[in-house]
């Protein structure tokens, strides 16, 4: 697959996204407009790109987009999503999960000392999908309450916070439209917060471009070479299955060997098929 080159990275895209937030001025902004109601005075720790995960090694780590704690040590998390699923839901739970089990195990804190957090996925793309049902708004808040009386909060400390930036921003603030239009590539000029952020971009695409470029072309290498990886696999217990169907069948070596060459022959060698075949026999006897 060719990777077709935009004119211009929007603030959409994961380099510029990062460069532009690390402002912390502008992303002390943004997350006034998104939480207007918790009047955040000042950020006290900053990080990029911060990297959390587990001390097993089979533990899967996740980069967070950007974490930040402000002076009542509330962290928040705000993350740039591009890519509909609906897994997007339980990437919401994992990276919750992921933060408390860095501030609780890492740091050596009791749980009763977890800090309030705010997870904030900046959707370019409408998530309904992760929903039980369609719903348009643009701005959804989740936290965790009672399903027989939905004002019954458990006050857990957790909230996670969507934004949809193809959604109905009809009751939003101005503020929060001119973020929409920001993450959908459209002409901003609200406040001085928004020009500087839309001649920023422009700055890190005539400056950066280069380095976007080759980001970008190593993520889609990696997504090439994950798929291949899936498919091989995919292939590979196809490829056993119907072996061992045919060996339930009685089918000699030659016939097995040659339908699962037809099947199987562009993803496999002879030898590698004739190992699969032979390790299958084998299993087989062990089996009876």
């Amino acid at each position: 697959m060719d990777y077709e080159v935009p004119k211009e990275f929007g603030f959409t895209e994961d380099k510029i996204f990062g460069w532009v937030m690390e402002n912390e001025e502008f992303c002390l902004y943004v997350l006034r407009i998104i939480l207007p109601f918790l009047e955040i005075k000042e950020i006290v720790e900053f990080n990029k790109q911060d990297a959390l995960g587990n001390d097993q090694r089979e533990a899967k780590d996740i980069r967070l987009d950007i974490k930040v704690v402000d002076k009542d040590d509330r962290i928040f998390d705000i993350e740039m999503q591009t890519s509909p699923s609906k897994y997007l839901r339980r990437r919401l739970r994992y990276y919750q999960s992921t933060i408390d089990g860095a501030k609780v195990l890492k740091s050596g804190h009791d749980y009763s000392e977890l800090p309030d957090t705010f997870i904030i996925f900046l959707c370019s793309f409408d998530p309904s999908e992760a929903f039980s049902k369609v719903d348009n708004r643009a701005v959804h808040f989740f936290k965790t309450i009672d399903t027989k009386d939905h004002a019954l909060e458990l006050n857990d400390g957790a909230t996670m916070v969507i934004i949809n930036s193809k959604g109905n921003f009809t009751c939003e603030s101005a503020e929060l439209k001119e973020l929409a239009k920001l993450m959908n590539d459209e002409k901003i000029s609200l406040n001085e917060h928004f020009i500087w952020s839309q001649k920023r971009i422009k700055e890190l695409n005539q400056d950066r471009r280069s380095d976007i470029m080759d980001y970008e072309m190593k993520i889609m290498d990696a997504r090439i070479s994950g798929r291949e990886d899936g498919e091989k696999i995919a292939n590979r217990a196809g490829v056993k299955k119907l072996i061992d169907v045919l060996i339930d069948l009685s089918l000699d070596d030659e016939t097995i060997f040659i339908k699962a060459k037809n099947k199987y022959g562009q993803y496999f060698s002879d030898e590698e098929l004739k190992q699969f075949i032979a390790e299958a026999k084998n299993d087989s006897l062990q089996e009876a």
